[in-house]
């Protein structure tokens, strides 16, 4: 029999993925009301001032009017839209929490769904997605793991991997700019590995002055523990693609982007 503290410890991921994207849903609401909330204050100053002017006519007036009625409209949405979707990802929560104090009721029932649920999750962390769908639908599981509708970050990871085989970086730096935050506080070097194949990749196909405008747009900024490897890229541009000498052949290995994935 579990005690409470093995419950914590197996079903802590439970509840830590619907809470985490609730708080970044969160976050990225507030940024964006704010941003709305500043077009619509933009534009009742600009109402202020026409009112206050001795020669605005009512057309300009009606204008402005219209202007500000607009800002609104979309302020209006944007909250509701926000609205929704933490709200949809708090009934996930809400969800998982009264799924997990059944446990002490539900018996063997309870221990035999939470035992799929485990499966899923191994399942998706080890890159079975079809097993790992199949399983959360015929044991309808739906919102108490991260495969459903609302949550489906092992899904995104997918995308990022597949584009990344195909040796396209766009859906990993948009993760990446998604998750910037999370990734500092881990010191994750992930973009910057990125920002250097892309430019390991335009010296392979002979684009060296993109290179270096790619250098300079995004390895203008960086760890001390990263110059090395920035100077290497300049000196990159010094070598042919078929270069043998080291570090520079190794640089345009193609078995870079298996390290990526």
């Amino acid at each position: 029999m579990f005690g409470m503290a093995d419950i914590k410890s197996l079903e802590h991921p439970t509840l830590k993925v619907p809470y985490e994207l609730l708080n970044k849903k969160f976050r990225a609401a507030q940024k964006q009301l704010d941003r709305e909330v500043s077009h619509v204050q933009a534009a009742a100053l600009e109402l202020e001032r026409g009112l206050a002017a001795e020669t605005v006519g009512a057309g300009e007036i009606s204008r402005i009017l219209g202007g500000m009625v607009e800002k609104l409209t979309v302020l209006k949405r944007k909250a509701e839209e926000s609205i929704s979707e933490e709200l949809q990802v708090g009934m996930v929560c809400k969800r998982r929490l009264d799924h997990l104090k059944e446990h002490s009721t539900s018996g063997a029932a309870w221990r035999r769904r939470r035992l799929d649920r485990m499966l899923v999750e191994y399942f998706l962390r080890r890159g079975y997605y079809n097993a790992a769908q199949r399983l959360a639908h015929t044991s309808d599981l739906g919102d108490l793991t991260n495969i459903g509708t609302s949550i489906d970050i092992f899904m995104v990871s997918r995308e990022v991997e597949n584009s990344l085989t195909k040796r396209e970086t766009s859906k990993c730096l948009a993760w990446c700019h998604d998750n910037r935050s999370k990734l500092r506080k881990l010191k994750s070097s992930l973009e910057f590995n990125l920002r250097i194949q892309e430019f390991v990749e335009l010296v392979r196909s002979d684009r060296r002055m993109d290179a270096v405008r790619h250098a300079r747009k995004h390895l203008s900024t960086f760890e001390s523990e990263q110059l090395l490897e920035i100077q290497h890229c300049m000196a990159l541009l010094a070598f042919p693609a078929n270069t043998e000498l080291s570090p520079y052949k190794e640089m345009l290995d193609e078995n870079r982007w298996d390290r990526l994935v």
